[in-house]
């Protein structure tokens, strides 16, 4: 079979799925020569035609996978690290997933199974962050839409169960903190398959449920949450005794009750939404919390703040002294900041949020030194310092301000570039500026626009500036002319103009 063309296996694997389902399943017998057979592709010089056979079969008996199992999981690590083609690296995604379908139906011990799916989303992970800090994001997205039709497809043919579902969701729950908002709409709709209990798609509970103590963690937990309210939900996440694992599925089912009703789909009152107020302070404050969950959290606040703030018009005087405070370390201050996409036009909530951040914006804008660290400070702090000047750049008094900063984020970018330190920074603010224009661009006028397009001709005419990088302030200019509306356009006259210098 080595001799086999890809082409040619991917049409062998159906018959050799069917024949499996009729020896093992109907039969009860053994095909240990297909064991063999796998192995030797896994061995060989494409072992990704291994995984094109081995994904496809339906469960097995445990001495077929004992024999396979080393070598197939060694070449999936190998080729998930270090993938040629973007098909490549969804197979050995898809052998992962498969391996741990088929391990469940084995029996092995539960231990060892934390322990092989811990390294297994090691592996993933990596490969994530090294394509992402390749500018890969294609690549990646390209990559788990495939994973998302094989995924879709093999679960509904052989009804995986919730455990069998739990290496995905777990997974997914990972890479959706480490990439750009790309990826992140293919990783929900991946999560959504498990997810939702009304969803066609989605998991259906079998008898033979994992049995290793597991259940009273996942079963049924979706199911649950469903029916809670949404102060319930955030009183689970808000738990010190529950395991992360409880509290990320919460916080985002949370977040999808209060997107829906920002959208208007359904209704909470009110009063609960005053309730949930303080208490989402609370987790705010709360020292150890994943970077993944606080990002969810982030969501949350800005739908709450959304309904207080815009409809309610009431003055959120918690979240701004949150925000504001001294206290609150500057990352997580100016990632909350950044996550409201409303107009802030109270001057209460806005002037003591700009008189805390300014100053360690300006300083943090400095560009590093040193790009072996983690640069996310300087990331925030060109976000944090966008979401300030484009707040702040209708009051007149705070003019001088929005120069600095302005001026500030040119210099730092032009900086980078002579430097050609583009990768990783430059384009990642760009592209995280990107998403903020995208979920602001309702409430942008005149002002907003000005300032918007006098900052995109600044930066697109940096000399040096990679083409890749240009790209993304170009999407950034197609979504401010569609998304302005006609009567609000108005170009920059001049220097003064776009930071709105000459408003007195």
């Amino acid at each position: 079979m080595q001799e086999t063309k890809e082409s040619d296996i991917k049409i062998l694997r159906k018959i050799v799925s069917f024949v499996v389902y009729n020896v093992v399943e109907l039969h009860k017998d053994k095909w240990d020569e297909l064991g063999d057979c796998i192995l030797s592709l896994a061995s060989s010089k494409e072992p990704t035609k291994a995984f094109i056979v081995f994904i496809d079969l339906p469960p097995v008996y445990k001495s077929f996978i004992d024999k396979i199992l080393n070598k197939t999981l060694e070449e999936a690590s190998n080729v998930i690290l270090y993938p040629y083609r973007v098909e490549d690296w969804s197979l050995a995604l898809q052998t992962f997933v498969k391996m741990w379908i088929q391990l469940l139906k084995t029996g092995m011990r539960f231990e060892l199974l934390m322990a092989l799916m811990e390294i297994w989303i090691s592996s993933v992970l990596n490969s994530v962050k090294k394509l992402v800090e390749m500018e890969k994001e294609q690549f990646l997205v390209r990559g788990l839409e495939d994973f998302e039709r094989f995924f879709s497809r093999d679960m509904n043919l052989y009804h995986y169960t919730k455990d069998q579902c739990h290496f995905v969701l777990a997974s997914m729950n990972e890479i959706e903190g480490v990439v750009g908002t790309q990826t992140k709409e293919i990783v929900r709709k991946i999560e959504m398959l498990v997810a939702e209990p009304d969803n066609p798609a989605a998991i259906k509970p079998h008898d033979d449920d994992f049995k290793n103590g597991r259940e009273e963690f996942d079963r049924g937990w979706y199911d649950r949450l469903k029916n809670l309210s949404s102060l319930e939900w955030l009183k689970i996440f808000a738990s010190s005794e529950l395991e992360d694992r409880s509290r990320d599925i919460a916080i985002r089912r949370l977040n999808v009750l209060l997107c829906d009703h920002t959208s208007k789909k359904v209704q909470i009152d009110i009063s609960e939404m005053r309730q949930l107020q303080p208490l989402l302070i609370s987790c705010l404050k709360e020292e150890v919390v994943s970077y993944s969950m606080f990002k969810v959290l982030g969501e949350v606040v800005n739908h709450v703040a959304y309904e207080m703030l815009i409809f309610q018009e009431e003055t959120w005087y918690e979240l701004r002294d949150y925000i504001a405070s001294s206290k609150t370390e500057f990352q997580r201050a100016v990632y909350i900041f950044q996550c409201l996409t409303m107009a802030l036009i109270d001057d209460d909530f806005v002037i003591p949020v700009m008189e805390n951040l300014f100053l360690e914006i300006i300083t943090r804008l400095e560009p590093p030194r040193e790009l072996l660290v983690d640069n996310s400070s300087w990331v925030l702090a060109f976000m944090g310092g966008f979401c300030l000047a484009i707040h702040l750049i209708e009051m007149s008094s705070k003019a001088e301000s929005v120069k600095e900063i302005a001026h500030k984020m040119i210099d730092s970018i032009r900086e980078l570039v002579e430097r050609k330190k583009e990768v990783g920074l430059v384009r990642r603010a760009f592209r995280d500026v990107e998403s903020i224009v995208k979920k602001q661009m309702e409430w942008y006028s005149t002002s907003q626009y000005k300032f918007l397009k006098g900052l995109l001709w600044r930066l697109y005419a940096i000399k040096g500036m990679k083409w890749e990088s240009k790209i993304v302030l170009w999407r950034i200019n197609v979504i401010v002319e569609r998304g302005v509306k006609e009567e609000e356009k108005e170009l920059p006259a001049n220097e003064f103009d776009w930071l709105n210098l000459n408003a007195e």
